[in-house]
């Protein structure tokens, strides 16, 4: 059978042996203090993801897909320049209607250490964008290099480009890497470790016939732009590490994996084929307080969890990583890869799993100096798409949500769309409160939240520390933080790219002495009334109102950040008006059976397919 790039149905799986990232290497400043620093050049080159495929042109940081590894340890500062060599043009379709494309250059990119607590101007501002050799920057451009003092514990972070409206395409092109955070913790809890730990960067791709990368210039509707975003794409092949659907010879023995969703749409259910277990040790934020066994983790876009797989059980079986998501599934993007238990032994597995792990530091409620009501709704943009929004605002909005520094708040998603969104803030890691359905139509119509069932508990690999957290549809996701460490302008948003680069986008500006309480008008009225199926139905009134920490007349605010400050709360008493939609009758073109009925096209373009 001929192999057709294009055609998952002829590409044969677990050809290609899974690789391990490289790992960086530092090179070091000039001077008395020696201090680790590493470059990066982000370049266009090719890469071969299935040794029955054409080469396939990627941009990779050193031209490398995924990137090379960066290792840190916990309180030990890097220093990062990640250098924009890349072409002027784009080699995937850029949409020239978005925020910051349309008089902007066509190349442009910033990298955003995903999960890190680092000061706003290392943080990867979406708007702190530069091209080639820094010609042109952003609004938000300070500074070459990126500092990341690593004042956190130990995890499973990534790098990835974060520029405004052009996310989809760089991170799809390649440009992602993980950066991996030790701390004395995981020294000494001897864990499965070097050939026994493998970082996995799971997405999924499409390809043209000839083998490059295909990516989508237009939805699966008639819309009167042409390259044109889509509301959502998600690929016909599963790629780990740069190979399609690849396998690893393992030892009968533990391994540690570090499992990483870095697809634009598509979210995984991940297990294994013979139904042994998993042991979760960590999620997004670091190490949990203790070993979790879980039959499958899901993972949303940006997502990661660290588990032990023990294969001691299993010589000379081959075992899936399977996938059972089904909002896109197929009998080809269900497998992600295949375990071979077919090395020897090399020595005795001297690993261990320890029955405690981190010291648990648990945020509560009653802790809380501000909660906000916070809505994911749908609009139309001027062009008749679908566009999805944070808080019924667009990205250049003015800021709405100022935490005060050492503060601690609690945020409510209030779904309101039909479908999921992983939802990422910057700066801080969380923990998930509960979950709670609604009646939407209600609030839809009148405005008004009525729970109608009880709270729903994290789910069982969700108990750690999180930056990303699923926002189910239909329900109201409640998470709780402590902003510390910082102040500046950080970011809060879906991480489906699509969406991100489309407006479901916003900014949040940490802010130091303020008064962290919550103002009356953005108190919540709550009823509670008898229903027959629940105990109580809490019933929430003026549900969009936000809260803004007034300024204290001490700020110790930089001179900059204060003018900020203070400008932007000038322009929150402006009116925003957006164009209401009903949601029901937006395509739902992330889904592709969905049928789009015919209407007459802009053009005699032949159509492609988009998914």
């Amino acid at each position: 059978m001929n192999i057709n790039p294009a055609d998952p149905a002829t590409i044969p799986k677990f050809v290609d042996e899974l690789p391990k990232p490289s790992t960086a290497k530092p090179k070091y400043y000039r001077g008395q203090q020696r201090k680790d620093y590493y470059e990066l050049q982000m370049i266009q080159a090719e890469h071969c993801f299935h040794k029955d495929f054409p080469k396939s042109i990627i941009w990779g940081y050193n031209g490398l897909y995924p990137g090379p590894t960066i290792e840190a340890k916990k309180d030990k500062t890097i220093y990062v320049r990640y250098k924009n060599l890349l072409p002027t043009k784009h080699f995937l379709p850029v949409d020239f209607t978005l925020h910051a494309a349309n008089d902007s250059q066509e190349v442009r990119t910033v990298t955003h250490l995903h999960g890190a607590n680092v000061d706003w101007e290392s943080d990867g501002h979406p708007e702190a964008w530069y091209t080639r050799d820094y010609m042109h920057t952003g609004p938000k451009f300070n500074k070459e290099v990126h500092e990341y003092t690593n004042h956190q514990p130990g995890t499973t972070m990534w790098y990835h480009d974060h520029a405004m409206a052009l996310t989809r395409l760089n991170v799809y092109a390649g440009l992602a890497g993980f950066y991996l955070l030790r701390d004395a913790l995981e020294e000494r809890s001897n864990l499965p470790c070097g050939d026994y730990e493998y970082p996995i960067l799971i997405q999924d791709k499409s390809f043209n016939e000839d083998g490059s990368l295909f990516y989508p210039d237009e939805p699966p509707f008639p819309v009167p732009v042409h390259p044109s975003i889509t509301p959502g794409f998600v690929g016909n092949t599963i790629v780990v590490n740069g190979k399609v659907w690849p396998f690893l010879n393992v030892e009968p023995r533990k391994y540690r994996f570090r499992f990483l969703n870095g697809s634009n749409r598509r979210g995984y259910v991940i297990s294994l084929s013979n139904g042994e277990p998993m042991i979760q040790i960590g999620t997004d934020g670091g190490f949990l307080t203790a070993p979790r066994e879980i039959q499958s983790v899901e993972l949303l876009p940006a997502e990661r969890t660290d588990v032990i797989i023990d294969f001691s059980n299993c010589d000379g079986q081959e075992i899936l990583l399977v996938n059972s998501d089904e909002d896109f599934i197929d009998e080809h993007t269900n497998v992600i890869m295949q375990f071979k238990v077919t090395l020897p032994l090399k020595c005795e597995d001297i690993s261990e799993i320890p029955e405690m792990l981190a010291v648990s530091m648990d945020l509560h409620p009653h802790h809380a100096h501000i909660e906000r009501q916070l809505p994911l709704t749908a609009t139309t943009d001027e062009f008749g798409r679908p566009m999805l929004l944070l808080n019924n605002r667009m990205y250049h909005d003015p800021a709405t949500e100022k935490p005060a520094l050492d503060s601690i708040e609690m945020w409510n998603f209030i779904n309101a769309t039909p479908f999921i969104h992983p939802i990422h803030l910057h700066l801080i890691q969380f923990k998930i409160v509960e979950r709670r359905p609604f009646d939407l139509e209600l609030y839809q119509n009148e405005g008004r939240l009525e729970f109608t069932g009880p709270p729903e508990e994290p789910r069982d690999y969700e108990q750690g520390w999180k930056d990303t957290v699923k926002a189910d549809a239909g329900k109201v996701t409640k998470i709780i933080m402590h902003w510390k460490d910082h102040i500046g302008h950080y970011m809060w948003h879906c991480h489906f790219l699509e969406h991100e680069d489309h407006d479901m986008m916003r900014p949040i500006l940490v802010m130091k002495d303020v008064h962290p309480v919550q103002q009356p008008h953005a108190e919540a009225e709550i009823e509670h009334s008898p229903s027959e199926h629940q105990e109580t139905v809490a019933i929430i009134e003026n549900s969009n109102q936000q809260t803004t920490p007034l300024l204290s007349n001490d700020s110790g605010l930089s001179q900059a950040t204060e003018d900020r400050s203070v400008r932007l709360e000038e322009e929150d008493k402006q009116t925003i008006v957006h164009q209401e939609t009903d949601i029901r009758k937006i395509p739902q073109p992330i889904f592709p059976s969905a049928k789009v009925q015919p209407q007459e096209r802009m053009s005699t373009r032949p159509r492609r397919k988009w998914y």
